[in-house]
């Protein structure tokens, strides 16, 4: 139950504690007022925000057209930017940077180790395969971590897998030179791109010795100082490149930082059997989160937090719009699942907590 986060009060809670604020008829309105017509009917899945406010981009699976697209959130229209080579089982996970879609496409649901990576060019509408996994003397695809391609400034970074032993490469791809960059080869986790162009990934020295983490720049691959933020960080994160929040370990509490040159604190806990889930999302001053099956929203200014679901699902946030996606009534392959994007701008005051 919401009730089972810890705290309630602003003002009983521990200093860098948020509270719950009370449930508003005014965001459950603004929200049903928004939804994307096109998620009514046709199964989608967001993939990440676009820049201008208004619009998203999806995966389809519709009969008609099964692929990655963005989809004008005021005029309902969808773009159709590639098509997925088998429409039932491929899946895709990405970032956009304002120019650049980047995105890995999984091939098949049973292997995440079989994908392949592209970006497309919003302004000239260019699109291209920058990168592909590859097979081992067996046949099979080399083991890979299990996270999407990112992008910021031009530069996308995905990892994938070359080797026993989960041996991987850690790419650096320049999008504006063609310029394909390994930045790291041994046994690096998922990789994340900060401002300034700064690459972080996780990676343990050998067996048995805890993971840290690493930095280096994008665009030379040189060796630079781990933000104060991620020196004792051992799991994975979400970050808008200044900021970070993520759930700890054990899923139990999420974590935020203001700015990655900052220790990140606790901000919300759970009790009892409840846990966060892996939807955490940042942008700006908002956060999305969930506890399943309660879906949630921050805001980092006011430490308080509002419940925007009741069925799973996630948040999604950018510097200019909130995406609200509903989880599914039904298990299915390819669900329905209800969206709202709304304008920041349009967002109501969040109430007072209890």
């Amino acid at each position: 139950m919401a009730a089972a986060l810890v705290g309630t009060a602003a003002a009983r809670q521990p200093p860098h504690r948020w509270c719950q604020a009370r449930s508003s008829a005014a965001w459950q309105r603004l929200l049903s007022r928004h939804v994307v017509g096109l998620s009514r009917s046709t199964p989608l899945v967001p993939l990440t925000l676009s820049v201008d406010g208004h619009s998203i981009f999806v995966e389809v699976y519709s009969p008609s057209f099964s692929g990655v697209g963005r989809i004008d959130g005021m005029t309902g229209q969808l773009q159709r930017i590639k098509a997925f080579p088998d429409p039932r089982f491929t899946q895709a996970w990405g970032g956009f940077d304002g120019r650049w879609l980047v995105w890995n496409e999984y091939h098949g649901f049973d292997n995440l180790n079989n994908f392949t990576v592209w970006a497309w060019d919003s302004e000239t509408g260019g699109l291209h395969q920058i990168g592909a996994t590859t097979r081992g003397p067996d046949g099979q695809f080399w083991d890979s971590p299990w996270r999407g391609a990112d992008v910021r400034g031009g530069i996308a970074t995905w990892v994938q897998g070359t080797g026993l032993d989960q041996l991987a490469e850690v790419h650096a791809y320049n999008l504006r030179t063609g310029q394909d960059l390994v930045v790291r080869r041994g046994h690096p986790g998922g990789a994340f791109l900060l401002d300034r162009h700064v690459l972080v990934w996780a990676e343990a020295a050998g067996p048995g010795i805890p993971t840290r983490m690493h930095a280096a720049s994008s665009l030379t691959g040189a060796g630079v100082r781990l933000p104060r933020a991620l020196q004792k960080l051992r799991t994975g994160f979400q970050t808008d490149g200044r900021r970070i929040a993520y759930p700890n370990a054990s899923y139990k509490s999420l974590w935020w930082s203001s700015s990655v040159a900052r220790r990140p604190h606790e901000v919300v806990g759970t009790q009892g059997l409840d846990h966060l889930d892996n939807s955490v999302q940042i942008s700006g001053r908002y956060v999305g989160f969930g506890i399943f099956p309660h879906l949630f929203v921050a805001d980092t200014t006011l430490r308080r937090y509002i419940q925007v679901g009741t069925r799973g699902g996630s948040a999604m946030v950018s510097d200019t719009a909130l995406l609200v996606t509903q989880g599914p009534k039904k298990k299915v392959l390819h669900p329905i699942l209800r969206m709202a994007l709304v304008p920041l701008r349009d967002l109501p005051p969040m109430p007072a907590c209890s």
